[in-house]
């Protein structure tokens, strides 16, 4: 039978032993959100490969309903290049733009487009024509490029109560200021992105209508532009995304967002729309 100070010094002994074990968690101070999401960003950056599917869509007011809503896939190739693809019921506009581009092929089924993009001095380029139509709007679900801009903003990083055994979750809020410079700046790519589009076809136009048309493009489009700046003045922008990480792996499984935007349109009424997103990563190597 073991003395009482035998039975000390073997528990004392367990003791760190657990703590020193890898692996084992019972001892181990456990990783703060910051550090999850740092470990999370690191783990993709050093990827070569990967693969995800996504969904997206608009919701106005109160709305349960989304508009312009669609799937899109993605694949990761060599570390640096990046294929997003569509698959659109019915159309997609730049959110506040009005303006929207039909997403039925030619043979009236639900139609869709893709864009490849290259990560040169980690900025995401599009490998596509100038006026390819909407690169800019699609270039905004790359899930790899929002990790890498959102590592860049103020914001406050928690986990999440209801986390699994094999996950954790994260919720990150951007910094209001940093969310409504992000919308804007986003709102602009797709906005230049469509008016490029619309002036090649203008460019094509033959005989004394080309000028005219370009013309009138132009001042559409100027007329546009100050709307836009005029309705982001006052306009509020709340962002939160949600990330879902490997606890073994501390890789990203899922990523979801929620960017709620409060604004005044031309007649001086009230909006609030919400652009939504759910990413599913599929397959690292």
């Amino acid at each position: 039978m073991l003395s009482r100070e035998s039975m000390r010094t073997l528990l004392l002994t367990l003791c760190v032993m657990l703590a020193v074990v890898p692996g084992c968690g019972i001892l181990q101070r456990d990783r703060t959100p910051e550090e999850i999401f740092a470990l999370a960003l690191s783990g993709i950056a050093g990827k070569e490969t990967m693969t995800f599917e996504g969904e997206a869509g608009l919701r106005r007011e109160n709305s349960a309903m989304f508009e312009n809503q669609f799937k899109f896939q993605g694949k990761l190739e060599e570390h640096d290049r990046l294929t997003l693809q569509t698959r659109l019921p019915g159309s997609v506009a730049a959110a506040g733009s009005g303006i929207s581009m039909n997403a039925v092929n030619h043979n009236g089924q639900p139609g869709g487009f893709s864009a490849s993009y290259e990560r040169k001095r980690g900025q995401w380029t599009a490998l596509a024509a100038e006026h390819e139509p909407l690169r800019g709007s699609l270039s905004r679900f790359n899930p790899i490029a929002q990790l890498e801009q959102i590592d860049t903003m103020k914001k406050t990083i928690q986990s999440e109560y209801g986390s699994g055994r094999q996950t954790r979750i994260l919720r990150i809020e951007l910094a209001p200021e940093d969310a409504k410079a992000w919308a804007a700046s986003q709102l602009t790519d797709e906005m230049d992105a469509i008016r490029t589009e619309y002036m090649h076809k203008a460019a094509q136009v033959k005989g004394a209508n080309q000028g005219k048309l370009e013309e009138e493009l132009q001042k559409v489009w100027q007329q546009g532009e100050t709307s836009m700046q005029k309705m982001f003045e006052k306009a509020e922008v709340h962002t939160v995304y949600h990330l879902t990480v490997d606890r073994k792996t501390s890789l990203p499984m899922r990523l979801s967002s929620e960017s709620q935007m409060k604004y005044k349109d031309n007649s001086n009424r009230n909006n609030v729309e919400a652009l939504v997103t759910d990413v599913n990563f599929k397959s690292y190597q």
